[in-house]
């Protein structure tokens, strides 16, 4: 046996003993990848009836909204954990799935007979394996990619990985000789207190080892020992992932998070000093640069065959937004003491704050407010911009403005995007689960969670669990009317089955039913807000 198949058995080991629950990653959706080339004028296959294949997709919670939102579509995942292909393809069964294949294999066995593909991901595998398996993947990105394909790989970086380095050896050093997982947790989480309380004043590193081991401390405990605590942990800086991707016959296209490459984003001396240095330099030595400035830890590459990296824009290309569904989850804020009295105010799904005196700018964030998670065409923004703009403004000035607050919408990590329309309709009066969500909740509630819930947006989602979110779902799951519904929270409320959220028995209190509506009408609102209704 060589040392890395002693390796690679040994991770397949640790992730059969340390089973964790498969989530989908949005930013590794096709529809994502598709629409963020587009962004840099080149074209990948269109989603519908795409070939997928995940690498190292443990139960296939990243595989399975895409396979049944596209029943047209072919995925496939691969994973060396044995217990986790088990686990997700019967849950594929359970589900009916015919275009959706997990299997229990070794990266380093797919060869061209595998087949192509359309979209490759890669998540959270690249620097968790050994250098020969690492190999195999730009090869598997080379030979199994289609002509127009598009590869994503994820991968921890330096030199925000430079502290955690520190981190991770302490926790091994500490950790080494334990006997069970849940010994090698302890030790791992004593050293993290020595690091964030016992570090000397003089220590050169304590800011930073502290921040470092603050961070893990937040993590789960599944995350923490394969995240830190596995054989393998290998960061590497931008520019050496993009050498090897290219002597593997590859092209860098762009990150997965476009907004990410803009130095703009990281405020006015970032983005003066990396302009400064880097104005000469070509797109990777730029981002490299800007690694440098903002301690970047982790990126999600995107990757095309070589033949067509002299197609890739040199940056990205907001027109191209005017062809897209676009979809923002906003919600309206109040503005501090002292504000203009027409600016309007807004936070993100991400807790960023947004404000704007502008007509324009307000429309088309009212509109994308309440249409969400429904996305809109660029001509239904328009028309929701007109009523509000000058009559002078023409058509083409005034999409020229919504470009530039879409611009400003991506640059706050506010905006899905895609190239095809999203599965979501305008509010429907009886309440319906979105595609799959049915089946995977009736196999939550036997006990199997390998696989985490999710939105047609491809994001993962950890829905509300108390008593009346409960109620609400099963009865949804049934295809309970609304009033029939309402009637039956009534009497739950009314019986003392269920108590209000604020904790107060509602036995014998009469005239429930404006207590039940709105009851009912908070947790619709809720689970639509979270895109788990069509």
């Amino acid at each position: 046996m060589t040392d890395t198949d002693a390796v690679t058995q040994a991770l397949a080991a640790a992730y059969d003993e340390t089973p964790y629950q498969s989530n989908a990653f949005s930013i590794s959706a096709p529809g994502h990848l598709r629409a963020v080339a587009a962004l840099y004028g080149i074209s990948a296959p269109p989603v519908a009836n795409a070939r997928v294949l995940e690498l190292g997709c443990a139960a296939g919670g990243n595989l399975l909204p895409y396979a049944v939102a596209h029943p047209e579509a072919r995925a496939v995942g691969v994973d060396l954990s044995v217990q986790q292909i088990e686990a997700g393809q019967s849950i594929v069964k359970a589900m009916g799935l015919k275009n959706l294949d997990l299997r229990a294999m070794s990266i380093t066995d797919i060869t061209p007979e595998f087949g192509q593909f359309d979209y490759i991901i890669v998540h959270g595998v690249f620097s968790w394996v050994p250098p020969e398996v690492r190999e195999a993947i730009l090869r598997v990105c080379r030979e199994n990619l289609a002509p127009e394909g598009i590869a994503y790989v994820s991968y921890n970086t330096y030199p925000g990985w430079k502290a955690s380095d520190v981190v991770r050896d302490a926790m091994i050093l500490n950790s080494h000789d334990a006997q069970t997982p849940e010994e090698r947790l302890a030790r791992a989480k004593d050293m993290l207190a020595m690091l964030e309380n016992g570090l000397s004043n003089n220590n050169p590193l304590r800011s930073a080892l502290q921040q470092a081991a603050r961070q893990v401390r937040k993590q789960s405990d599944y995350y923490l020992m394969h995240e830190h605590l596995e054989e393998v942990n290998a960061p590497c800086y931008f520019l050496e992932f993009v050498a090897a991707a290219q002597q593997a016959g590859l092209a860098y296209l762009a990150d997965a998070e476009p907004q990410s490459m803009i130095s703009t984003n990281y405020g006015d001396n970032v983005a003066m000093l990396h302009g400064a240095l880097s104005a000469d330099a070509g797109r990777e030595m730029r981002e490299q640069y800007l690694d440098f400035a903002v301690g970047r830890q982790f990126r999600k590459s995107l990757l095309i065959h070589a033949d067509r990296a002299e197609k890739i824009l040199d940056r990205p290309e907001a027109n191209a937004l005017e062809k897209m569904h676009v979809a923002a989850r906003l919600t309206q804020a109040r503005a501090p003491a002292g504000a203009p009295s027409k600016e309007r105010h807004y936070l993100t799904a991400n807790g960023v704050g947004l404000s704007s005196q502008a007509s324009s700018f307000v429309a088309i964030a009212e509109a994308l407010r309440l249409a969400w998670p429904r996305a809109l065409t660029f001509q239904e923004l328009l028309d929701a911009a007109r009523p509000k703009a000058k009559k002078t403004t023409t058509d083409a000035q005034l999409g020229e403005e919504i470009l530039t607050h879409l611009v400003l919408l991506l640059n706050a990590n506010a905006l899905c995007y895609r190239l095809e329309p999203v599965g979501y309709a305008h509010e429907e009066p009886q309440p319906r689960w979105i595609p799959g969500l049915t089946h995977l909740r009736a196999i939550d509630i036997q006990g199997s969670r390998m696989i985490g819930q999710y939105n047609l947006w491809h994001q993962s989602l950890r829905p509300p669990v108390d008593e009346v979110h409960r109620f609400v779902g099963q009865h949804i799951d049934k295809g309970t009317s609304l009033p029939e519904l309402r009637t039956r929270l009534r009497d739950a409320l009314a019986s003392g089955e269920l108590a209000h959220p604020n904790g107060k028995s509602m036995k014998r209190v009469r005239n429930l039913d404006p207590v039940a509506q709105s009851l009912l009408s908070d947790v619709l609102n809720q689970l639509r807000t979270l895109g788990l209704l069509i």
